[in-house]
């Protein structure tokens, strides 16, 4: 299903002359549920595309976009709306972005099911001159009957070289899996670390350092989506951690990698090097060697140093990304990243 914007399709204007942010105007912005996947569903998630302008007016090409969310309906006022919208629900898009006049889109993760979000999206030139504010996009994600109940008891305990998680048995009818959460340290990213049978009630993490701190949680998993999240469980590993690198002089560059490569089955992990003093937005994008774009891989912001990102091969469409030679391009904050992956059967 496709929702146009409220306030209707703006068209684009040229321009003579010099860039100026009001020749930037966004076209045809429109919402619609996204595909389903492990991932991205049409119960957390929704997809916004539109017609990409220029930097000046229908001519050349923008180098981002700023796209802002919010619950609360924009009003007449959109200036105090975009303004008031926490920096939670701000989403930089950066390269590669669509040549103008062509569509372009995203997709916007982590939402809640069953909720009506409002979303309004400004391009921005090379200078960082912005556009004006896009019409209103308007899009509600769906309802899926997730689990009510969170798995019980839940727990963590650290030995020399392993992590024992365990919890009660289940007693929620809508739960038919466990999702167990891991995250490094006391602020890192939560990843996925294990789906489970709903018939299992513990689970031993083998894969930790010594003297490192970790952190895990649990859901349960319905037929379509997630129910709610345990509290968290955070355990020290025994041992002596490995020493720490002598600082460098000039920051790390920030890079991707993504391991097995070849990587056969379903299962890619895209580790992410963000080489800078705060957390950056990292925009990563599949395409095929014909230049078509296949998936998105991580679109978010990542705190400094190393995150894993797993994905699932499923494609934006769906469906799983068959074999063959792919390019994985995007940016890390401002730096442009690439890698080659090779998919096997």
């Amino acid at each position: 299903m496709t929702l146009r914007f409220v306030s209707g399709v703006l068209r684009a204007v040229r321009s003579a002359g010099t860039f100026r942010a009001r020749t930037i105007l966004i076209g045809g912005l429109l919402l619609a549920a996204a595909s389903a996947g492990a991932q991205t569903t049409p119960y957390n998630s929704l997809t916004l595309s539109w017609v990409a302008p220029g930097d000046d007016g229908d001519q050349g090409q923008v180098s981002s976009y700023e796209l802002r969310f919010s619950t609360s309906a924009v009003g007449v006022d959109t200036t105090a709306w975009w303004s008031g919208v926490p920096a939670s629900q701000r989403i930089t898009l950066g390269p590669p972005l669509a040549s103008a006049g062509a569509t372009d889109q995203t997709v916007v993760t982590g939402l809640g099911q069953g909720t009506t979000y409002y979303f309004v999206l400004v391009a921005r030139d090379e200078a960082f001159n912005a556009s004006a504010f896009s019409n209103v996009a308007v899009g509600t994600t769906q309802t899926c009957n997730p689990p009510t109940t969170a798995p019980p008891s839940f727990s963590a305990v650290a030995d020399t070289g392993q992590v024992a998680t365990s919890w009660g048995a289940n007693t929620d009818s809508l739960a038919v899996s466990v999702h167990l959460y891991r995250a490094q340290g006391t602020s890192g990213s939560w990843s996925l670390r294990q789906t489970l049978t709903i018939g299992t009630t513990s689970y031993l993490d083998t894969s930790v350092a010594p003297g490192t701190i970790y952190r895990y949680r649990a859901a349960y998993m319905g037929a379509l989506c997630e129910g709610p999240l345990t509290t968290i469980a955070q355990v020290t590993v025994p041992g002596t951690p490995a020493p720490t690198p002598a600082p460098s002089t000039t920051a790390s560059p920030s890079r991707v990698h993504a391991y097995p490569n070849p990587a056969s089955g379903s299962s890619l992990h895209v580790v992410l090097d963000v080489g800078a003093a705060a957390s950056m937005p990292v925009y990563l994008r599949l395409f095929d060697l014909n230049g078509h774009w296949v998936a998105t891989l991580v679109d978010g912001t990542y705190p400094p140093g190393t995150t894993e990102v797993p994905w699932n091969r499923v494609g934006r469409n769906g469906r799983p990304v068959g074999p063959g030679y792919y390019e994985l391009l995007g940016t890390v904050g401002i730096t442009r990243v690439r890698e080659r992956l090779v998919l096997l059967p």
